[in-house]
């Protein structure tokens, strides 16, 4: 979700946030998602139920992967900017919430959407607010997680005694 979101605008919006057209029911529904994140994973990580925070993150990033794939933004139509809008600030609370589970990795997508500062120093309820407005640019993109090849897997198993 992450590298689609944000590689898509840097190559189609020449890595700028664009302005947002009315939202659709998709988009509004979408929207709802952000701004009720904190609250959601936040309940789950005071109670205790990290697990259970992490997959509900994973979840919400599902979701975004879904609707991006549902609006179809390649294609040009009506639509598009606020698809866009949407993802790229649905990155921006992945980054957030994804702190508490991998700071490095957090820090690199609040990197690449342009912020400036470390991501530890947000406030938590913030990843619930739309905060990348339109006209924003985002920074240089590249993926997250490198790929591991299956015979390096092997090789370190082997290591273990696996």
């Amino acid at each position: 979700m992450v590298n689609r979101a944000l590689g898509f605008t840097n190559k189609t919006f020449d890595g700028v946030v664009p302005e947002p057209e009315k939202f659709d029911e998709k988009d509004s529904e979408s929207e709802q998602k952000i701004k009720s994140l904190a609250e959601d994973i936040g309940k789950l990580m005071e109670e205790n139920h990290l697990d259970r925070a992490l997959k509900q993150l994973m979840e919400f990033s599902a979701h975004f992967n879904q609707y991006f794939q549902h609006k179809e933004p390649w294609k040009k139509g009506p639509g598009t900017n606020a698809c866009i809008y949407l993802s790229v600030n649905a990155v921006r609370s992945i980054a957030i919430c994804l702190h508490s589970f991998l700071p490095k990795s957090s820090q690199k997508i609040w990197s690449q959407l342009g912020l400036d500062g470390n991501v530890s120093d947000v406030h938590w309820n913030e990843m619930s607010n739309l905060e990348l407005k339109s006209g924003h640019k985002i920074g240089t993109t590249e993926p997250i997680f490198s790929k591991i090849e299956q015979s390096v897997i092997d090789e370190e198993q082997s290591k273990l005694g696996n």
